[in-house]
């Protein structure tokens, strides 16, 4: 039974949010989660956010939680950089949610030409000149790393394009694909996750909305996996998405408040 779990991997958009615009069900959900003393962390692949805007949009949510609950790409991949070398110099494509975790890291941010690192998250003003130099950077042969693999992302109005969009098309131009992916599907972020909760992977259930993304992180660590039906997948696309990934969620529920049913 999940509710016999003692603690919870969530995701947060496609499940409790959509951009801005709560899931009022996956909203529930973790308040009734959180009422009956199970353990929560938000692991989100957002590559464009802080934990401080994640946190402040979760609390206009409704929901009580703390910083400490949150573990998204951006500051993820902050500190697996700053753990490899601490100080080092960072070229990124992303916004100002992943640059404020990499300064808080204590990494500097320069251009293409002198970094160490090539840092990919998704960057919704992308254009030529930015392109331009995260290729140019690629070719130098620097340590890549990249916040996600996401391919899409759930908005309020429907899917747009993810951090993929960009490492595609740097694997288009150049061959080269990330050293180091640090978001789900990858284990770091998931090991990292377990680690803040202090419980192993048989005591918790990873929930999310997409099965290659989610599903399959939890998978990757051994855990139960619980898939919503509240983003990206739907129950129109389903069966499509199961036959296109290969891969079988342990629990379909319509959204994340069906745990408590039945």
């Amino acid at each position: 039974m999940l509710l016999d779990k003692e603690g919870f991997i969530i995701d947060i958009d496609g499940v409790v949010g959509k951009s801005k615009t709560p899931i009022v069900e996956g909203v529930e959900a973790v308040k009734r989660l959180k009422k009956i003393g199970k353990k929560i962390i938000f692991v989100s692949n957002n590559s464009t956010r802080s934990r401080r805007i994640l946190l402040d949009r979760l609390k206009s949510f409704g929901l009580e939680v703390t910083e400490e609950e949150i573990l998204i790409a951006t500051y993820a991949t902050a500190r697996f950089i700053a753990g490899e070398k601490p100080g080092a110099k960072v070229f990124t494509t992303g916004e100002k949610g992943l640059i404020e975790e990499l300064e808080l890291a204590g990494l500097r941010l320069v251009d293409y030409d002198e970094a160490e690192y090539l840092v990919v998250g998704s960057n919704r003003g992308i254009n030529f000149d930015l392109l331009t130099r995260a290729l140019r950077a690629c070719l130098r042969g620097i340590r890549y790393v990249a916040t996600n693999p996401d391919r899409i992302f759930p908005s309020e109005d429907g899917p747009i394009p993810g951090t993929g969009m960009i490492i595609g098309a740097l694997y288009w131009m150049t061959g080269r694909e990330p050293d180091v992916i640090v978001g789900k599907p990858s284990k770091v972020i998931m090991e990292e996750a377990l680690k803040v909760l202090g419980l192993k992977p048989g005591e918790v259930a990873v929930v999310g909305d997409q099965i290659d993304v989610d599903v399959a992180a939890g998978k990757s660590i051994g855990a139960d996996t619980v898939l919503v039906l509240t983003g990206v997948t739907t129950r129109d696309n389903l069966q499509q998405m199961i036959e296109k990934h290969g891969i079988e969620p342990d629990y379909i529920l319509e959204s994340l408040n069906s745990i408590f049913e039945g």
